[in-house]
């Protein structure tokens, strides 16, 4: 099968997987439900992305960024729906990572790493 084909293969399986379908399904609920949590959502997974990003540079992380998340994280709480969200995110997201580190150790294996 050619690599590209694959490719293909795996993005329709991403899209048809209950991880993804999962999370489509919350952010349809968040968006209908409450703009205002949506945008919240959105901003704690950005913000936290950028946190995890600094710590794996080795760079130190601003505290006013970590006191944001975590008003961010007790305001996010108090709404199940915004919560629902940011867990089928973390899973979609804990899938696409093991997805790319199965595509990484090819590619470390082809580079002699």
């Amino acid at each position: 099968m050619n690599v590209y084909d694959c490719a293909n293969e795996l993005a329709k399986a991403l899209k048809e997987s209950h991880e993804f379908k999962k999370l489509q399904e919350a952010r349809v609920v968040l968006k209908k439900m409450n703009a205002q949590a949506e945008e919240l959502a959105n901003d704690f997974i950005k913000l936290s992305s950028e946190i995890e990003l600094a710590k794996y540079q080795k760079q130190e992380v601003d505290k006013e960024k970590e006191e944001k998340l975590q008003k961010l994280s007790s305001l996010l709480s108090l709404n199940p729906t915004a919560m629902e969200y940011l867990h089928a995110f973390m899973r979609f997201q804990m899938m696409m990572a093991d997805i790319t580190k199965t595509i990484n150790d090819v590619v470390k294996e082809a580079v002699g790493e």
